[in-house]
């Protein structure tokens, strides 16, 4: 039995003899590759059949003539909802060109505020801790500094092994408009939360080698997820548009806002972070990361990392001092740290300036201070030492 197919595209349909073996069909009309995610069974063409006996008909049967008003008024409503759909698909994909137009065009080097970051849009409801890379901006600088983008990036911190999963997914640094991840650390169990957001300065050039290159196969649970191979991690993928590759542990979680589309910016998150991400992270920051407000050394998760994975048992008495963090690093001529702690009281945050200002010294550079719960440094910094630094902080804040 044949299939009917609908380019997402430019919503041409068009009938393909059999359901593509991979799920995925090329549009006739705009060449657009795509997922089949629904389809219309069409009977195969039947033999044209003998010509029959005529027969007399019937008398014709008495004619109930409706109203015409109704007829006029059905037709004039099925042609609104016509237009409607149809001007809805026609902006969607016009702003969908649009967004990969101006990504394609914006200068490499160039940085967007956290509110224009559309990866924050396909994380969950429920993230309290959030972050954003813009590797553009790393390679800007890579380039500036003579370094190499790649060795700028595992000097800061980025295990070796994702730059090589890239690599062999064919991707570049450069071709990455940015990527965004956040997870839900939970009160009650230690829950393995993650995920994972590309997005893609252009469409991939080839979508089947990139799949091949993770090792995709599909999630028998769900035909619009694949299950990958990223990092050394098994994963589930998801492709909710040519541009945008999300990734995740949990099928339904870790992808729970992918569907609902959510605007760029996070604004979906707990009313604390999306406020801390739109107010305090600075809007020339190449990376940062975010906390919402809680009492993370009380986590079983963050409990778990600590004493398990660091083995640093002496920094749950750091955490347990601050309710909610960001770090975040500038780069360009001068490239700096920003980090701003939000402590549990009045006086740990005296405590916490105190300390950022003996750490500095009388460097006319440096900025600190804050006033109440709250305590801010802005430092420079060499990338290749963020988390040597961090450390460093965490150390001294566990011995004093």
């Amino acid at each position: 039995m044949a299939v009917r197919l609908s380019c997402p595209s430019c919503n041409t349909e068009f009938t393909r003899p059999e359901l593509p073996a991979n799920r995925r069909a090329a549009c006739p009309r705009c060449g657009d590759e795509f997922p089949v995610r629904a389809w219309q069974d069409v009977p195969d063409a039947a033999p044209a059949a003998a010509p029959a006996t005529p027969v007399q008909p019937p008398p014709p049967a008495p004619v109930r003539r409706k109203p015409v008003f109704s007829r006029a008024l059905v037709l004039a409503v099925v042609v609104a909802c016509v237009g409607i759909g149809v001007s809805y698909w026609v902006a969607r994909d016009r702003g969908q060109k649009a967004k990969q137009a101006a990504a394609a065009m914006r200068p490499e080097g160039a940085v967007l505020p956290p509110a224009e970051l559309e990866g924050l849009g396909y994380l969950p409801a429920d993230t309290n801790v959030a972050f954003a890379v813009q590797p553009g901006a790393v390679v800007a600088y890579a380039r500036q500094t003579n370094q190499d983008p790649r060795d700028v990036v595992i000097q800061a911190g980025v295990p070796a092994r994702v730059l090589d999963t890239l690599t062999r997914a064919g991707l570049t640094l450069g071709q990455i408009d940015h990527i965004a991840g956040g997870t839900s650390l939970g009160d009650a169990v230690a829950e393995i939360r993650l995920t994972l957001v590309l997005v893609l300065r252009r469409p991939l050039d080839d979508p089947d080698a990139f799949l091949a290159a993770l090792e995709a196969k599909h999630n028998p649970a769900n035909h619009e997820q694949y299950g990958v191979t990223f990092a050394g991690l098994q994963l589930l993928l998801a492709r909710p548009s040519p541009t945008v590759c999300v990734l995740g542990f949990d099928a339904k979680k870790d992808f729970a806002a992918v569907a609902e589309r959510h605007g760029p910016g996070g604004t979906h998150y707990r009313a604390d972070l999306a406020r801390r991400i739109a107010t305090q992270v600075p809007a020339d920051a190449a990376a940062w990361v975010a906390t919402a407000d809680g009492q993370w050394a009380e986590k079983p998760a963050v409990l778990m990392v600590i004493d398990q994975f660091l083995q640093r048992k002496e920094w749950l008495p750091v955490l347990a001092r601050g309710r909610a963090g960001i770090a975040a690093l500038v780069l360009g001529e001068r490239p700096r740290l920003w980090v701003i702690v939000k402590c549990v009281d009045e006086e740990i945050a005296a405590r916490t300036r105190r300390y950022f200002a003996s750490r500095v010294g009388a460097d006319p550079k440096v900025q600190h201070g804050g006033e109440g719960d709250v305590a801010f440094l802005d430092l420079p910094i060499d990338p290749a030492r963020i988390s040597e630094t961090v450390r460093k902080f965490l150390i001294d804040a566990g011995e004093k």
